[in-house]
């Protein structure tokens, strides 16, 4: 525990990558409690296109249950434990910073994901785009 966050409430987007889970385990070290630790992952928007929207078999209920299982699976540790939890439906980068400011954070904690070249061009930085909208301090790590 670390007294430079003392109080500090930290959000830590995940995506249930390794280098995400990290972000958690990196938060928790630097949070008094882990009830200070918010966690959230934001899935994209359920498109008209998309077969199971089509046919109704998935919808933002049945995506939000999926994520909290993986919640509960992955985070399933005692040190965990009093974490809080949120999932979004959006543009991963605005719903971050929308949250951030909706829970008051006080710090966004997130890894790089190390995207570079071609594919950060075609598919965007989340965590650029985090870092250009938020209006609070954001910690980037690189595992």
């Amino acid at each position: 525990m670390s007294d430079w966050f003392g109080g500090k409430k930290l959000l830590v987007p995940v995506d249930f990558s390794e280098d995400s889970i990290k972000a958690v385990d990196e938060a928790l070290d630097m949070a008094d409690s882990p009830s200070h630790v918010h966690v959230l992952h934001v899935a994209a928007d359920l498109d008209i296109t998309t077969p199971g929207v089509v046919w109704e078999t998935i919808s933002e209920d049945t995506q939000r249950k999926n994520v909290e299982k993986s919640f509960s699976k992955t985070f399933a540790d005692d040190k965990y434990q009093g974490v809080v939890y949120h999932v979004l439906f959006g543009d991963a980068g605005h719903e971050i910073v929308e949250q951030a400011n909706a829970i008051k954070a006080d710090l966004i904690v997130m890894p790089t994901h190390g995207r570079t070249g071609f594919r950060r061009i075609l598919l965007g930085s989340t965590a650029e785009r985090v870092l250009r909208l938020a209006h609070i301090p954001v910690m980037m790590l690189r595992h």
